[in-house]
C-alpha cells in the first residue's frame, strides 16, 4: 500500500517536473523568438518581366546571404512581394493593400513606370522609404521627394556618353528611335543637341509600322543610329532592321543601357542581328565576391527557374542585392539605437482605405541614406537620395559581348589598360577604344550618314558673262546642256578626291529664255526650300545666307577690288605728272626768290657773286638751281646766306624724295581719285555695293552695272567722260579674269577683304559641307587649284596687286607742300629784311 501510494507521488512528481521542463523550454523558444524584430518591406514587380524575375531572384538570395553572415541580428527583413503586371495603376494598388494588411517600413518597386512618382508621393505622406530600383524615366528631385531612394544613372551621364561616343568617332549627327513611353522620353530633352532628328516606336507598334519607320530612316542620310527602349521592343525593331539591310555595311548602331543591360538574356536570334552593335551599360568591377554571387545565384536558379539559368549575371540584379543589404544594416542600426520607435504604429485614412505606418520612417531612411559599404557593385553610397554609378563600360557585339573602353565623368572615355588611370587627360578619340568590328563586319568606322545612292540635283547660275568661272550651253541639235567653267572643275576636282562616290546632275537654274531666273539668293533658296540638293557656281559667302544655308570652305581668293586703267607709259611727258602744275610754278618761284636772296646778301662780301649785270644774273639762277642736286660749289661767307640755303637746301630734299617715289610707283601703277561726282564706277549684276563703296573709300560715286569682260573693257576705255567709268568694283575672282583677258591695260589699285569668296552651297547639317571642304584644302595644299584657276584664268601672280590703300601714287600738290614753303619763305625773308637793316644802319654810323 504504501508502496502504491509512493509510485504515485513520484509519478505525479515526475509528471510536475517534467511540465515545468516544458514550460521553461516553451518559454525560452518563445522568447527566442519574439526577440528577433520583423522589417516588414513591400516588393512590387512585374513577375513576368526580365526585370522583375531578376530582381525577385536577387532580393531572395541576398535576405538568405545577409541573415547567414549575421546570425545574431536582432531584425529580419520579412518581404511581401505583389505582382503588378507590368501596369502603372496596379502598382498604386498593390501598394495600399500592402499598407494596409502590413505595418510597412519600405516599399521596393522594380518598376519603370509613371507610377513610381505617385509612389514617391505615398511615401512622403506615410514617411515610409519608397526604394525604385529602376531609375529610368523623368529624374524625381529628392529636395521634393524626400522618402524617395532612386538606383541607376541620371539622364546627364547618359547624354555624355553617347555624346563621348559621338565625338570619338567623328559623327556630326545621331538618329534617335526610342520607345515613346515616361521612362524613354526624358533622354530627348537632355542630349537634343546630339540627335539631328528622332523617331519615337510605342511597345504596341506592329511588326509593319516598324518596318515603315526605319524605311524612311534609309531615305536619310544619317546612319548612326541611337536606340533607347525596352528590350522587347529593341528586340523586333533589330530583327527587322536586319531584313531590311540596315545592318550592313556604313550603319552604326548604338544601344543605351536599357538594352545593353539585358543584351545576354536576349534571344540567339536577335543576338545574331545585332552584329556590329556598340552599346553602354554600368560598369561593376570584377572581384571574387561578384565571382561567388554568380554561382550562387546560378545554382539557386537551377530547378527553379530555367529562363533565368540562361541569364547571365545583370546590374539591376546586382543593385538589387547591395540594396537590400543596405536596407537590413539599416534596420538593425535602428534597433539598436532606437528600439522602442519600431513598435509604433500610425494609422492613416486615405481613400477609403485605413493603412498602418511605422512612426520608425524618417529614422529608418536616414540610416538607409547614411550606409557606407563596399557592396557588390562596388563602393556603396547614396548621393541626395540616389545610387548612380559611377563609370561606364563600351562595348562591342560581335559573337558575343566584349569591352572596348571606359567612360566616367571625370576622364571621359579611357582604354582598357588605363582604366584604373584616373589622372588621364580628358579624351574622346577614338583611339582610346579597343578595335571595332561594324554591321557587315568590317573595321572600317562608319562615316555616319550615306547618299544611299541617291543622285544630287546641283542648281548651278545661268550665264553671268564671265564664262570662265560658270557657263551653261545648249546643244540646240540634242538639247543637251553642258555646264563649265573654274567653279564646275574645281568642284569635280573636290568629290573624286573623296573616299567614296557621289553622283549628281547639273540644273541650270534659268528662265525660258535661258537667262538667270532671279537673283543669286533665289538660287539659294532653293536649297533651303529643298529643290536642290547644293549650287555650284560663283556663290558669294556672305554672313546672311548662313541662317538658310551652308558653305563649303572658299575656293577662290577672297575680298574685292577696284580696277583702273594702267596709264600711257608711252606719253613723252611722263616726267611732269608726279607734280601738279601749281606746284611746278611755285617750286620755280621759290627757286628764284632763293637765288636773289642769296646774291644779295653775298654780293657786297664775295667776289664769286660779282661781276657783269649777266654774270650776276647767272649766277642768281646757277646757284639756285645747282641746289636741286646739290651740285654748288660757291662758299658763302655771310651766316644769313649760309641759314637760308640750310633751310632750301632740306625743302629741296623732300621735294626731290617724293617726286621721284611717286614718279617710279606711276610707272607701275596709277591711282585714281573717284572724289568728284562726275566720276562713274561700274560693278557686275547681282554684287552687293553698299559696304564694297564705304570700304573702298569712294565718295559719292556714280555707279554703273556692267555684265562681262568686254563691257568692262569698252566702258574703262571711254572713261567718265564719254559715257563709261573711271574704275570697276568687283569681286578677286572677277577680276581675274578680266586682267587675264587685258592684263597689259588695267590694274587692281586696291583690294579689301570684305567678301567670303565663292563656296559652294548645301543644305544646313549637310555631311558633305566638311568633306568637301576638307577636299577643298587638300586642292589647295597640293596646288591643283592653281592648276585650274592658271587652265580657265591663264593667270600668273603678277597679274594680281594687292597694294595699301594709303601707299597708292596720286600727283603730288602745293597743299601737301604748303608748310615747307612757308617755312622757306620766311627764312629768306627775315634772312633779307635782317641784310637790310644790318646795311642801313653801317651807313647811319658812316655818316
Amino acid at each position: 500500500m504504501d508502496f502504491t501510494r509512493k509510485a504515485k507521488w513520484t509519478f505525479v512528481l515526475v509528471t510536475i517536473l517534467f511540465s515545468l521542463v516544458q514550460s521553461s523550454s516553451a518559454n525560452h523558444t518563445s522568447v527566442n523568438d519574439t526577440s528577433i524584430e520583423m522589417i516588414h518591406v513591400g516588393l512590387i514587380l512585374d513577375a513576368q518581366s526580365w526585370v522583375g524575375k531578376i530582381v525577385d531572384s536577387y532580393i531572395s538570395l541576398a535576405i538568405s546571404d545577409f541573415y547567414s553572415r549575421n546570425r545574431h541580428y536582432q531584425t529580419k527583413l520579412i518581404v511581401h512581394t505583389r505582382d503588378s503586371e507590368g501596369d502603372s495603376l496596379l502598382v498604386l494598388s498593390q501598394a495600399l493593400v500592402l499598407l494596409e494588411n502590413f505595418k510597412l517600413d519600405a516599399i521596393i518597386v522594380a518598376e519603370n513606370s509613371a507610377a513610381v512618382k505617385i509612389l514617391a508621393e505615398l511615401g512622403s505622406r506615410v514617411k515610409i522609404p519608397i526604394i525604385s530600383l529602376f531609375a529610368a524615366g523623368p529624374s524625381l528631385s529628392f529636395s521634393e521627394y524626400p522618402y524617395l531612394i532612386q538606383i541607376g544613372q541620371d539622364e546627364s551621364s547618359q547624354a555624355k556618353v553617347i555624346a563621348a561616343i559621338a565625338e570619338a568617332f567623328s559623327w556630326r549627327s545621331v538618329t534617335l528611335i526610342y520607345e515613346d513611353n515616361d521612362p524613354a522620353r526624358p533622354i530627348l530633352s537632355n542630349a537634343s543637341t546630339c540627335f539631328d532628328q528622332h523617331v519615337a516606336l510605342l511597345a504596341s507598334s506592329t511588326d509593319e509600322e516598324i518596318v515603315e519607320q526605319l524605311r524612311n530612316l534609309m531615305s536619310l542620310q544619317t546612319t548612326v543610329l541611337l536606340v533607347h527602349m525596352s528590350p522587347t521592343l529593341a528586340s523586333r525593331l533589330f530583327l527587322n532592321a536586319r531584313r531590311l539591310g540596315m545592318m550592313s555595311q556604313g550603319y552604326a548602331w548604338i544601344t543605351t543601357d536599357m538594352i545593353t543591360n539585358f543584351m545576354n538574356s536576349m534571344d540567339p536570334s536577335v543576338i545574331e542581328s545585332m552584329q556590329g552593335v556598340v552599346g553602354f551599360k554600368p560598369h561593376i568591377p570584377a572581384s571574387k565576391e561578384l565571382r561567388k554571387l554568380a554561382i550562387r545565384w546560378r545554382s539557386k536558379n537551377l530547378n527553379e527557374n530555367q529562363n533565368l539559368e540562361e541569364m547571365e549575371i545583370n546590374v539591376y540584379g546586382i543593385w538589387s542585392y547591395d540594396m537590400v543589404w543596405a536596407v537590413a544594416t539599416a534596420a538593425e542600426r535602428v534597433m539598436t539605437r532606437y528600439p522602442h520607435i519600431l513598435h509604433q504604429v500610425t494609422r492613416m485614412n486615405m481613400n477609403f482605405t485605413t493603412i498602418r505606418s511605422s512612426q520608425s520612417g524618417l529614422v529608418f531612411m536616414d540610416e538607409i541614406l547614411q550606409s557606407r559599404f563596399k557592396g557588390i557593385s562596388g563602393g556603396f553610397q547614396l548621393t541626395n537620395g540616389r545610387l548612380i554609378p559611377k563609370e561606364f563600360e563600351i562595348v562591342n557585339v560581335f559573337k558575343g559581348e566584349r569591352i572596348i573602353g571606359y567612360w566616367n565623368p571625370g576622364n571621359g572615355i579611357t582604354s582598357l589598360m588605363k582604366q584604373e588611370n584616373h589622372n588621364e587627360m580628358n579624351s574622346t578619340s577614338s583611339s582610346k577604344l579597343e578595335s571595332v568590328i561594324w554591321p557587315g563586319g568590317t573595321m572600317n568606322i562608319p562615316r555616319g550618314w550615306s547618299l544611299h545612292g541617291k543622285r544630287l540635283r546641283i542648281g548651278v547660275p545661268a550665264n553671268n558673262g564671265f564664262r570662265e568661272i560658270i557657263s551653261v550651253t545648249r546643244d540646240p541639235r540634242t538639247n543637251e546642256t553642258t555646264v563649265t567653267g573654274y567653279c564646275v572643275d574645281v568642284f569635280k576636282e573636290a568629290v573624286q578626291s573623296l573616299g567614296y562616290e557621289v553622283h549628281y546632275d547639273f540644273i541650270p537654274f534659268e528662265d525660258a529664255s535661258g537667262k538667270i531666273a532671279g537673283t543669286y539668293d533665289d538660287l539659294i533658296l532653293q536649297v533651303y526650300y529643298k529643290n536642290y540638293d547644293a549650287v555650284v557656281g560663283d556663290t558669294t559667302i556672305l554672313a546672311r545666307r548662313f541662317q538658310y544655308v551652308d558653305f563649303t570652305m572658299p575656293f577662290t581668293d577672297i575680298g574685292i577690288g577696284t580696277v583702273v586703267p594702267k596709264i600711257n607709259k608711252k606719253s613723252i611727258w611722263i616726267f611732269l605728272m608726279p607734280l601738279s602744275g601749281d606746284l611746278w610754278i611755285t617750286t620755280a618761284a621759290f627757286f628764284i626768290l632763293t637765288g636773289l636772296v642769296v646774291w644779295f646778301i653775298e654780293r657786297p662780301i664775295n667776289e664769286e657773286f660779282q661781276g657783269s649785270p649777266c654774270e650776276q644774273i647767272g649766277m642768281i639762277f646757277w646757284y639756285s638751281f645747282s641746289t636741286l642736286v646739290f651740285a654748288h660749289k660757291e662758299k658763302l661767307l655771310s651766316n644769313l646766306s649760309k641759314f637760308v640755303v640750310i633751310i632750301w637746301v632740306f625743302v629741296v630734299l623732300i621735294i626731290t624724295s617724293s617726286y621721284t617715289a611717286t614718279l617710279a610707283s606711276m610707272l607701275t601703277v596709277q591711282q585714281i581719285e573717284l572724289n568728284s561726282k562726275q566720276d562713274y564706277v561700274g560693278y557686275h549684276y547681282g554684287f552687293v555695293l553698299s559696304r564694297a563703296v564705304s570700304n573702298l573709300n569712294f565718295k559719292n560715286p556714280r555707279l554703273k552695272p556692267y555684265n562681262s569682260p568686254e563691257e568692262y573693257a569698252d566702258a574703262l576705255g571711254r572713261g567718265s567722260n564719254n559715257g563709261g567709268v573711271s574704275a570697276i568694283i568687283d569681286e578677286i575672282p572677277y577680276l581675274k579674269v578680266f586682267l587675264a583677258k587685258y592684263p597689259s591695260d588695267y590694274t587692281i589699285i586696291k583690294s579689301m577683304t570684305t567678301s567670303g569668296g565663292f563656296g559652294f552651297v548645301f543644305p544646313k547639317g549637310s555631311p558633305l559641307v566638311q568633306d568637301i571642304s576638307s577636299a577643298i584644302m587638300r586642292l589647295r595644299e597640293e596646288e591643283k587649284l592653281q592648276l585650274v584657276e592658271n587652265k580657265w584664268f591663264n593667270s600668273t601672280e603678277s597679274i594680281f596687286t594687292d597694294q595699301d590703300t594709303t601707299s597708292n601714287p596720286s600727283r603730288l600738290n602745293l597743299h601737301s607742300f604748303g608748310g615747307l614753303f612757308l617755312v622757306t619763305g620766311i627764312s629768306s625773308t627775315s634772312a633779307l629784311l635782317l641784310c637790310l637793316f644790318q646795311k642801313s644802319r653801317a651807313i647811319i654810323i658812316r655818316m
